[in-house]
């Protein structure tokens, strides 16, 4: 075992598994390490993507879909939507995973990386406790992938930048993996900002009898805000269901953070706050900023310098892809926050019987296909009153 790694990851999801599996292809030795006892998410956990979705993670489909039921306050939509699939999170991580071992890099688990190692402000590892156990591991570089859960979770965050979430954008989460469900082919998705303020719920069929469901929201005790979500709503598919394992925490949903890397550090996926907030998703970001971290980290490595100027290169490519999918999602999620319920409603009024419309604004709502879509749905006067001036300024400037 080295003394001394290249590249140490803190936090075993999937935008740490991403940057380790990029850096060891690199020919990185790195480490990666994980606080609990497994990897990836607590139990099975399903994410809703577009069938464009990159090879990787078509190897992980649980569910392809036909269609999606919206449920606005007071209307209901049922939108075409076979390029919908859904998404084992958990697959995605094994598969990640194997491949970091593939490439000779090493995972520990029961890790919990506690505070970073500081010389003259400069990042040079971390330090790790687990029980009576505790040992500093020195890197080249590490990666922030610890997420953005709550206790040791965003170290780059509290320890590189002095700072903390914007709590009035700090969104919790719970979801339940449910067993005697029944199958179906549908994903559904509530507006309710009684329920869930500021966020939605859903439901997500995976394989046979299996299904997740879940809540996001502002300002909400997860825990309570899903039992009342089901118990109030009473669900047909779900009338026999009952929960096996729960999966809680919470999402910053104020955007990406101005910086994401420092003297020997970057930070990577919700760690980064490379969250959509119009949906909470961040799987497409995690696996892309993650294996973009991992590589620059070794070439930065390679050429002997870990400075942040160095590795601004990580910021400047992912914010090249991915810096106007949050600009968009930003503004547009603020717009809809501002009387949310009657605006869900007004949506869709308009999008009822107009199928291209619905299939943009699941789009939007999901992150793909962004800014087509939103100048799909711009093109309907209608909608552009919804939308509100901002998110017509924010197209008009380009």
């Amino acid at each position: 075992m080295p003394e001394r790694w290249d590249v140490i990851v803190a936090g075993g999801g999937t935008a740490g598994l991403a940057a380790a599996r990029s850096a060891s292809k690199e020919g990185g030795k790195v480490l990666l390490l994980e606080l609990r006892a497994h990897l990836g998410p607590p139990a099975h956990s399903g994410s809703l993507v577009s069938s464009d979705a990159g090879i990787l993670v078509k190897r992980a489909v649980a569910q392809r879909l036909r269609e999606i039921k919206l449920h606005a306050p007071h209307r209901e939509l049922t939108v075409d939507y076979d390029r919908g699939m859904i998404v084992d999170l958990g697959r995605i991580d094994e598969i990640l995973a194997a491949e970091v071992a593939e490439n000779g890099g090493e995972i520990w688990l029961n890790a919990p990386v506690k505070s970073l190692l500081m010389e003259d402000g400069v990042v040079r590892g971390v330090h790790i406790e687990a029980g009576g156990w505790s040992e500093n591991i020195r890197g080249e570089v590490v990666v922030d992938a610890t997420g953005a859960r709550g206790d040791m979770s965003c170290l780059f965050l509290s320890e590189v930048l002095r700072k903390g979430w914007k709590r009035e954008f700090l969104a919790f989460y719970n979801e339940y993996l449910m067993v005697n469900a029944s199958d179906e082919k549908s994903a559904e998705v509530f507006f309710d900002s009684y329920l869930a303020p500021g966020g939605h719920a859903w439901v997500y069929p995976l394989t046979k009898g299996l299904a997740v469901s879940g809540i996001c929201g502002l300002r909400i005790h997860p825990d309570a805000a899903l039992d009342e979500f089901l118990g109030r709503r009473e669900i047909k598919r779900l009338t026999r269901a009952v929960p096996i394992a729960a999966s809680r925490g919470q999402l910053p949903l104020e955007g990406p953070l101005s910086q994401t890397c420092g003297d020997g550090i970057l930070a990577a996926g919700g760690a980064a706050g490379q969250i959509y907030p119009l949906s909470g998703q961040g799987l497409q970001y995690s696996l892309r900023c993650g294996e973009i971290a991992g590589r620059v980290a070794v070439d930065a490595i390679t050429e002997g310098d870990v400075s942040k100027e160095r590795l601004s290169e990580y910021d400047r490519v992912w914010r090249s892809e991915f810096g106007r999918d949050f600009e968009i999602g930003k503004v547009i999620y603020s717009s809809l926050s501002v009387s949310r319920d009657q605006k869900m409603d007004a949506l869709a009024a308009v999008l009822d019987g107009r199928p291209g419309l619905q299939r943009a604004f699941v789009d939007l709502f999901l992150g793909f296909n962004l800014a087509s879509s939103a100048r799909t749905l711009l093109k309907d006067e209608e909608i552009s009153k919804i939308f509100g001036g901002e998110v017509i300024k924010l197209f008009n400037q380009r």
